[in-house]
Formats: structure tokens, sequence, C-alpha cells
């Protein structure tokens, strides 16, 4: 090969590097100091590209709720499960950024930490009103909906007094056989936290003992008790119920909201390095969070009780309730390793399949 060739293959190998986008050679887009820097060089950057768990209804009115409020445009994919959060993370670390801001799942958080494929962002100096709940240890996440789990029940089947309103009602005999569990305990993890272990383990050994019907995710499980497969599902989300009367209206299916809460974040958001509009998605980020963009989640069941105000914050408030969650620092070991136990205590001697 002569030296000319060297050169030539040289160069045009340079010049692809610099098409890769988080590779060294790619200039990424600068994230302004103040809110007033990053609204003006959001304007300049292309439309920020999200990775979220929004169905139709719900992009579309973010969608357009952001472009009245920023002027600006949204390119959101709907992700679900695992998988798809672990190939972004996987994607990162090869350098392929194909999303600026990205919903990343509990079990994976620590993850992406680690791989050092995320940016911290001062989201409580950004954007001092929101509620410091929201926001993740060293300032890597945002929370901008959660998951609110309580008793589903089939109206036409349930009725009056039958219709559950706490926990031990699941743990009635006359629900045996008539009763769905769902396998990956995100309910009971959360209540876990405000229980403890001793009271957590006594109520899941009698749950097992009333012969529940264990079944997988929350909309198929929901879908089965609508169809009066099951009477009532314990431990299912507000979403699930959402979802269904979404395809059917006339379902005969309710939510019921007990004393004791259990919730888990819905969208815990990540500003992934390497990104084209890192301005534009920290700027999303901040108006979901917020009053104004959290009220549109309710479309979804995922409203936040931290926001004053809101759907489930004045469903917290009409009940009485107290909120289960064991916060940022519950997510990820600590909350997988109870996951562990639940499962145990259900009879199940392998983890429970994720979903």
């Amino acid at each position: 090969m002569t030296r000319r060739n060297v050169i030539a293959i040289g160069i045009v190998g340079a010049y692809a590097l610099t098409l890769i986008p988080g590779s060294p050679g790619t200039q990424a887009a600068e994230l302004g100091k103040t809110l007033a820097e990053i609204t003006e060089r959001a304007k300049k950057e292309p439309p920020v590209r999200v990775a979220v768990t929004w169905r139709k209804k719900l992009r579309k009115a973010l969608t357009k709720a952001y472009n009245k409020k920023y002027g600006l445009k949204i390119k959101a994919t709907r992700v679900r499960g695992l998988a798809s959060r672990e190939r972004i993370l996987n994607e990162a670390i090869a350098g392929v950024v194909s999303y600026d801001m990205v919903n990343v799942s509990g079990e994976l958080r620590e993850q992406y930490v680690k791989a050092k494929v995320i940016t911290a962002v001062p989201w409580d100096k950004l954007f001092p009103e929101l509620n410091k709940a929201l926001i993740g240890p060293n300032n890597y996440f945002l929370a901008t909906s959660f998951s609110k789990y309580g008793i589903v029940y089939n109206t036409k089947l349930v009725k009056g007094g039958d219709i559950p309103k706490t926990w031990a009602d699941c743990l009635d005999p006359k629900w045996k056989g008539k009763l769905a569990v769902m396998t990956r305990p995100r309910a009971y993890t959360a209540l876990w936290a405000a229980w403890g272990k001793d009271k957590s383990l006594s109520f899941h050994k009698a749950l097992k003992a009333n012969g529940p019907v264990w079944s997988g995710g929350n909309t198929a499980t929901a879908t089965q008790i609508a169809a009066g497969e099951q009477s009532i599902g314990c431990g299912l989300g507000l979403h699930a119920v959402v979802n269904v009367k979404r395809r059917d209206p006339t379902a005969p299916l309710a939510f019921a909201l007990p004393k004791v809460l259990p919730i888990q974040i819905g969208e815990g958001l990540a500003l992934m390095k390497g990104g084209k509009s890192p301005n534009a998605a920290v700027l999303l980020a901040g108006f979901l969070a917020s009053k104004e963009g959290e009220s549109y989640y309710h479309l979804q069941g995922r409203s936040s009780p931290f926001v004053p105000g809101s759907v489930a914050d004045k469903m917290v408030k009409k009940r009485g309730a107290t909120l289960a969650w064991g916060g940022w620092a519950w997510t990820g070991k600590r909350e997988a390793e109870a996951s562990q136990d639940i499962v145990k205590a259900w009879g199940f001697p392998k983890k429970a399949r994720r979903r």
C-alpha cells in the first residue's frame, strides 16, 4: 500500500468517526448555565428526541403544550420494558446516542450512572419551584410521573360492602381462586419500604395461602378481571385500568385506593451525553415536572402526588391516604432484594420474570 493510500484511508476514517453520535469527533451541543441561556440555546437545536412511555393521546397533548409554551418540537419514541432501555444503554456505551432524554427504568438507573452515559443537571437551581422529592441523587434523574397501585375489581362481580378497601381485604378467604396477583411485585416492594420486612413477609405468606391466580403484566391482568376471569386484582396499577378503559370505556372495571398507597416512579428522565438537543431536553423535563406539564399525565393514570392540586394529590387527600415509597435510595439493589424475598414467600424459587 502506498503512502498516499494510507493517508487517504486515514482521512476517510477520521471523517467517518466524526459522524458517529457520541464519538470523540462529535461536537455535542453544550448545556446553558441559566434557564434563560438554556431557553435561547434550545431555539437553535433540532427537535428534542425522547424515549418515553407516552401513548398517543398523551403524546399529542404534551407535544402541543410544549410547542405552545416554547415554540419547540418533540420527537417521541414509546418504549416499554427493560429490554428497550438496556438497548439504549448499550448503544450509548458504544457511542451511538439516539435520544436526548430517556425514561430510565429503576432497575437500570445505577447502570446508566456507572456507564457515564448521562449528565447531571442542576434541576433545583433551574426549576426551584419543583418538589425536591422529584430530583434523583446527584441530579441525574427527574421524576415526572408516578404509578399508583391498589386493588382493581370487576364492578359487575364485586359490589357494595364487598368492594375491597384495604390490603387486608386481599387476604379474605372469599376471594380464594378469584384473586389475581402479578408476579412482578412493584406494588409490594413499595409497601415493603413502609411496612418493613416482618409485616411484609407475614402478609405475603398469607396472600399465597389465599390461592391467588398468578399473572403477568398490569394491563393484561386488568383485562382478565374485566372479562370476569377473576373478581379482583391486588397490587395493580391505576394506569392498567386507564389502559383498559381507553380500549373499552364500558369495561366493568374500577380502582380501589387503599389507605396506604404504594407508588413508584412512572418516568425518571435522564439527559443523555452526546445528544443534539440537550437544552431543549432540559426545558422539556422541567415542563413535564411542573404543575402545567404534569396536569396531562392523568391521561395515562400516572399523575404525580408531589404536585399540589394534581389529580393524584386530590385523590390522596380525598381518601386520607398515606404514600408508601422508599424514595430514590430504595430503587435498585435494595428494592431488588425485597422483590426476591417477596417472590420467595410466594413459593417461587427463581427470580420473577421482569416485565
